[in-house]
């Protein structure tokens, strides 16, 4: 337009026509073009094809007529201002094509130079001015769209607010769009905790009259009935008279804000929980100036330390000397290896302990916590453990040299009390018969019989000596081969009962056992008891194998120290199936042995024999 205007003039009256075109050459108005169209169809093409700067419009014309003439042409003139030429007549049409966007219009018959162009200037103005305001809208429309917040306009004076686009329904549900809601819903939605805060925070701000902004976060009830965190904050606009009367805001919905932040803060809220309320010592230290910085209850407690005093020490105050550093390059460079730890109490006492450590971000600075177990006592009750092991292997080691030296010493002296004097006497039989002839034959009747004697005292210590070859014979079969044995050499009662064995359930090593306590419960009997009788049962119920061993011997004290070392054995092999021994006995009352065996445990040191 700076080169001038180019106009379009829609007349169908050749004088018409002439006069408008003399007067636009005479207003004074720089054009640089004009063009005419005698009907809608030419001027529907004119402005499809050419860059128009105002239309002049007849509303009758040979293929149009009235208000219609400008509908036709609506779609081609968005952004160009068309003025109406009308007759008295037609005035109340043109109106109607103002109403339909045209910008003004004019009574041909008071037309004149400067009306004209005044026309013509003021149309193109507000048409310019117009457009502003319609990219200015479109782009406000834009921002709205763009942005995720529900904007509204307060009328303060009327009270009315204007929801402006769709945001408010896409965030809460409500079908307010570029629309007006009930005058009283906004507050009747916001939470009842939140309502009175909300509202007399922005009464006094409106009755103030001074501050510019408000905004507050509160709930708002969305139209499934659940609540939304809001962040709700709007611009004032006063009066010339400093009154405010209009207020422009945007509703932001932070919920998902909200919840993380009660997340976090749950978070830590039970950080700290575990943290303050851990019964393990825990604190945590800067790496760079080893100084401890937090601390909780647990290690106040154990260490003596007040809270104050902890925020004085470092790493290397609890450490022994030299140890600190060790501890600090495990930490420095993340050593997996686990190992004890040694610390100072306020009272200089030692004491040992393990300590897991991790860095945390303290406050924006890396840090490292440490908890620490303290683990004294257990080391202490290890120790103990381990030398009461050592000592119970011991007397385990002495009670079984005891027993082998006694064995040999009973050998040795069966051998040379019993079947050495048995030979030598069978010798010096064969001696005398060898010189002499009479009485030959009964001696050498006497030798052999001194020699089967001896023969059969060897057969009976062969037998006390070497394990029973039970895969053979079977538990109850080898029971009752030893019961027979004991009764060619002893005149004793001997009754045995035994019910719910199954030997195939049992392992080689548990009849041996089984065997082996017989065995010696009755070598006890036989050497100490004095016994005419002796009653045993052998069963089995569920996982648990019974032997229980009487006779009417003399009895014993169990309280009293002996020497012998057969009980010794007969608890030994019960431990080995984690059994148990029960001794009944006095003084003139005989001897009652209860031994129970769980016949599933089987540790390794009790395979074999």
């Amino acid at each position: 337009m700076d080169n001038g205007l180019t106009i379009l003039t829609v007349e169908d009256n050749p004088s018409d026509l002439f006069l408008l075109e003399h007067m636009i050459k005479s207003s004074g108005l720089v054009v640089r073009q004009l063009c005419s169209a005698s009907c809608i169809r030419d001027a529907y093409a004119l402005l499809t094809t050419e860059a128009v700067d105002v239309v002049l419009l007849d509303l009758t014309l040979p293929d149009s007529f009235g208000l219609h003439t400008f509908i036709h042409l609506k779609p081609v003139v968005q952004r160009i201002p068309v003025i109406i030429l009308t007759g008295m007549s037609d005035t109340n049409v043109a109106l109607e094509a103002i109403k339909e966007g045209a910008q003004d219009y004019l009574v041909k018959s008071e037309l004149t130079e400067g009306l004209l162009a005044k026309a013509i200037q003021y149309s193109l103005e507000r048409k310019r001015t117009l457009e502003h305001l319609r990219v200015s809208n479109e782009r406000f429309n834009t921002v709205v769209k763009a942005t995720n917040d529900a904007i509204w306009d307060w009328d303060i004076q009327t009270n009315k607010v204007f929801m402006v686009g769709d945001t408010y329904k896409q965030l809460f549900g409500y079908d307010w769009v570029n629309a007006y809601p009930p005058g009283d819903l906004w507050e009747s939605i916001i939470h009842p905790q939140d309502k009175e805060r909300v509202l007399g925070k922005l009464s006094a701000l409106i009755s103030e009259g001074s501050a510019s902004k408000w905004e507050d976060e509160y709930r708002l009830k969305k139209s499934n009935g659940e609540y939304a965190y809001v962040h709700d904050r709007g611009y004032i606009i006063y009066s010339a008279e400093g009154r405010p009367i209009r207020m422009i805001g945007a509703i932001q919905d932070i919920t998902v804000r909200k919840r993380s932040e009660e997340i976090i803060l749950a978070s830590e809220e039970k950080y700290r929980q575990i943290f303050y309320k851990n019964p393990y010592p825990t604190w945590i230290f800067d790496l760079d100036t080893l100084r401890i910085v937090e601390v909780n209850d647990a290690a106040l407690e154990k260490y003596g330390f007040d809270k104050s005093e902890f925020y004085q020490l470092t790493m290397r105050d609890l450490h022994p000397e030299g140890e600190a550093e060790t501890f600090l390059d495990s930490i420095r460079h993340a050593s997996p290896e686990r190992r004890l730890w040694h610390h100072r109490n306020k009272s200089g006492v030692l004491i040992t302990v393990e300590i897991t450590s991790h860095s945390i971000d303290y406050f924006g600075k890396l840090c490292i916590q440490v908890i620490v177990n303290d683990v004294t006592e257990r080391i202490r009750l290890e120790k103990e453990l381990a030398l009461q092991q050592r000592l119970k292997q011991q007397q385990i080691t002495e009670v079984v040299l005891g027993a082998q030296e006694r064995e040999r010493f009973e050998l040795g002296q069966e051998l040379h009390d019993n079947i050495n004097q048995i030979l030598a006497t069978s010798k010096l039989y064969l001696d005398v018969a060898i010189e002499e002839r009479e009485p030959r034959m009964e001696l050498l009747a006497k030798s052999r019989n001194n020699i089967s004697m001896a023969i059969e005292e060897i057969r009976r210590l062969s037998k006390e000596l070497i394990t029973p070859s039970l895969n053979d014979l079977g538990l109850i079969q080898s029971i009752k081969e030893l019961i027979r044995s004991i009764q060619m050499v002893k005149k004793m009662k001997i009754k045995l009962t035994i019910s719910g064995v199954e030997e195939n359930a049992l392992l080689p090593e548990q009849k041996i056992n089984v065997y082996r306590i017989i065995q010696e419960q009755l070598n006890n009997i036989l050497k100490h008891a004095q016994a005419s009788s002796v009653s045993i049962e052998l069963n089995k119920q569920r996982e648990q194998i019974r032997l229980l061993v009487e006779d009417d011997g003399r009895g014993f004290d169990p309280r009293v120290r002996r020497d012998g070392v057969g009980i010794s054995n007969i608890m030994s092999r019960a431990e080995l199936y984690n059994g148990k021994v029960e001794i009944d006995s006095s003084p003139g009352k005989g001897c009652r042995l209860e031994v129970i065996l769980n016949s599933k445990a089987l540790p390794d040191q009790a395979k074999g024999e």
